[in-house]
């Protein structure tokens, strides 16, 4: 997916280190490039796209799910990779609204 926000931002910053002088960019457009790089960073960074009011539902349903504990069964660990208490502790890193 890509992160119009991110790769803009991106493509001002190479753009701003070739006028300083910092780096050479030998193709004839920066956006290539710059789409490249938010691609990999969007590898180890939440996407910025998110809005305020999609991570407070988020955190809704996160916690909503654990504490269903039909839902959130021995099996959901497997399938997610974390416990109960590893999605409490997620959900409390996102806004409460």
């Amino acid at each position: 997916m890509k992160d119009e926000k991110l790769s803009r931002v991106i493509a001002m910053t190479l753009g701003a280190l070739e006028r300083d002088g910092e780096l050479v960019v030998t193709c004839p457009s920066i956006e290539p490039i710059a789409d490249r790089i938010a691609e990999a960073a969007l590898d180890v960074v939440p996407n910025t796209s998110l809005s305020f009011l999609e991570l407070v539902g988020v955190r809704g349903l996160i916690l909503h799910a654990i504490s269903d504990k039909r839902f959130f069964d021995w099996e959901m660990p497997t399938l997610t990779g974390f416990s109960a208490s590893e999605f409490e502790r997620i959900a409390e890193k996102l806004p409460r609204g």
